[in-house]
Parts: C-alpha cells; sequence; structure tokens
C-alpha cells in the first residue's frame, strides 16, 4: 500500500547517501524457476505434505508422479488418515471410481489429473481408458 511505500522511501532517505530507487537495481532478479525435483511428489512426506504441495503447484508447473512409468501430473487431491498398509507410494485403485496413493501418515486420492500426452481430466474419466500394468 502507498502508506508502506512511503515510509520505505523514507525510510532510506535517512539511512542511505544515495537514492531508494537504486538501491537494488543491479540485484533484481527474476522469481526463481520451480525445478523438477520440486514438483515431484515425495510420497514418504505426510498426507498434509504432500496435499499442500500439489495445491501449491495447480495448475502451473503441476505436482507430479510416475505411474506404469509415465509421467501423472495430480492437480486436485483429497486427503485421508486411514494408516496404509502399503508402503508409501503404492497406489490402489477399484479402476473406476478412486486412484489413491500412500503417504507417510494416509492416502491422497487423486481427484484431477493428467497422463502424460492426455489431456487433463477428472479420475473417474481417467480410469475409464486406463489399463493397469
Amino acid at each position: 500500500s502507498m502508506v508502506n511505500g512511503q515510509w520505505s522511501m523514507e525510510n532510506s532517505d535517512k539511512t542511505n547517501t544515495h537514492s531508494p530507487f537504486t538501491t537494488h537495481h543491479s540485484s533484481l532478479k527474476h522469481a526463481p524457476k520451480i525445478f523438477t525435483e520440486t514438483c515431484k511428489i515425495d510420497w514418504s512426506k505426510s498426507v498434509d505434505e504432500v496435499h499442500n504441495l500439489i495445491r501449491g503447484l495447480s495448475p502451473f508447473p503441476g505436482a507430479f508422479t510416475y505411474l506404469n512409468e509415465k509421467l501423472l501430473k495430480i492437480y486436485r487431491s483429497e486427503k485421508d488418515y486411514k494408516q496404509p498398509s502399503v508402503a508409501a507410494g503404492q497406489f490402489e485403485s477399484d479402476g473406476k471410481t478412486f486412484l489413491k496413493f500412500a503417504c507417510a501418515d494416509g492416502f491422497i486420492y487423486v481427484k484431477e489429473l493428467q497422463m502424460e500426452g492426455k489431456k487433463r481430466m477428472n479420475v473417474e474419466d481417467f480410469l475409464r481408458g486406463f489399463k493397469f500394468q
């Protein structure tokens, strides 16, 4: 807001001997690029951490994992705190209505996703056309 802007300029004038407008000009950098590793889902983390990563990276660049050795971007998920009996990263599906991945302390239900080379869709549409290996 204007008040904050004015305050910091007045402050700068008192503490710096040069113009506040050039203070950091040479050190301005673009927002950091999000690297692929940052977007890869680590299923050994908690349900909350994975869910928040998915939310934070949706829609772009998108959090991802692999399914049948193909890249799978997950855009929307739901949390389930039921303790998994399978290893983190293992998935379960009924082939029709749900696809869930085990995390450290529960499951992430995938609600909206995009498989490599396909369009973005909800999980039911995806499962209709998908064959698990």
